[in-house]
């Protein structure tokens, strides 16, 4: 555990100096594609305590296709040993992330795709969920579960987000990872919530904490593998990384969620290597020069830096002249005058001036 601590420590001052640690105290495990799946499963079992509670292991993956493969092996590999009773096939909605500008275009729906609506609109209640009927033009007709139909103006686009509506097996012993918010009196849930499923009836889906998903909340997916993203803030006893490529930050914050060890497993330890000493973050112009190997010549220097005088000089310019144009603007303007004969010497010793 010590050893596990002390290479993510490293890994967050030096990737490719962590990675060399995680090596060492043999956290890396090179496995060919074809069994890679299999491989995470069998490493899921092993890290689960003598208890069984799954939720102190969590496998980490840096695609959603890699997550389909992992999950479909770990789920496999628990119903052989008894883990997973039958499976009921029921639906879930997964997000398509549409923008609201995306949303007024009503030729950006299609029929069958489900609203879910997080704010009340005319006819429709906060939480409820409506099916796209069809699009006539410009508008967007909806049907609610009574199979009453309204049409949908390019005003409520903020309201709603847009979901595909998908098939999932579920079994009592599932794990489930909800993926929307919820607060109402008789159920809450927050996004990024594993649970384990109790029971699956006509009442909907029982969890183990006492709570019951309700009819219109959909928002799940099984919760055995999840993105590095999604494990930020997490923590559990083991964790168990599957893929062959992350960037440093997501390495970091995936390895990081272990509290004892954590697994890596891989079908190509180098490209691995490779992306983990790589970051997310954008490079600056200078950066990016000084990685591609480009050198500037002396006179090419001297010239950029005499450029570089010449915008500062110009910009310091351009400043005083509107200093100036503002001060002149404030001057109350100038009245011709025309001075009377006789008065000149009259008003010279009204100023007290005398020759």
């Amino acid at each position: 555990m010590k050893d596990y601590r002390e290479a993510i420590q490293e890994l967050r001052r030096d990737p490719e100096r962590g990675f060399e640690k995680l090596e060492a105290i043999g956290a890396i495990h090179e496995i060919v594609f074809a069994d890679r799946a299999k491989e995470v499963a069998k490493a899921f079992r092993e890290a689960q305590n003598e208890r069984g509670e799954q939720s102190s292991v969590l496998v980490v993956c840096p695609t959603h296709e890699e997550i389909d493969r992992v999950t479909q092996a770990i789920r496999s590999d628990r119903r052989e040993r008894g883990q997973l009773c039958e499976s009921v096939h029921t639906t879930r909605d997964v997000a398509l992330n549409c923008t609201n500008a995306q949303k007024r275009e009503a030729r950006n729906f299609r029929a069958g795709q489900i609203l879910g609506f997080h704010r009340a609109v005319k006819g429709i209640a906060k939480n409820e969920l409506v099916e796209v009927a069809r699009v006539e033009g410009a508008n967007v007709i909806v049907r609610n579960a009574a199979g009453a139909e309204q049409s949908l103006s390019s005003k409520q686009a903020k309201s709603f987000e847009v979901y595909e509506r998908r098939a999932i097996e579920i079994a009592v012993g599932d794990r489930l990872l909800l993926t929307a918010n919820r607060r109402e009196p008789d159920f809450r849930a927050t996004n990024g919530e594993i649970v384990t499923v109790a029971g699956v009836d006509e009442r909907g889906v029982r969890l183990e904490d006492g709570r019951t998903l309700p009819s219109n909340y959909k928002q799940f997916s099984h919760g055995y593998a999840i993105t590095a993203h999604r494990s930020q803030g997490k923590s559990v006893d083991a964790v168990i990384i599957s893929g062959d490529g992350m960037r440093k930050e997501l390495f970091y914050v995936a390895a990081s969620r272990g509290r004892q060890s954590v697994r890596v497993i891989t079908s190509d330890r180098e490209a691995l290597r490779d992306t983990v000493a790589r970051s997310t973050a954008r490079k600056s112009a200078s950066e990016l020069a000084r990685k591609a190997g480009v050198v500037l010549e002396q006179g090419e220097r001297r010239g950029l830096m005499a450029a570089r005088e010449m915008a500062k000089r110009s910009r310091c310019r351009q400043r005083q002249l509107e200093c100036i144009r503002t001060r002149i603007g404030r001057r109350p303007p100038a009245v011709d005058r025309q001075i009377e004969p006789g008065r000149t010497k009259e008003r010279g010793h009204e100023r007290g001036i005398s020759r």
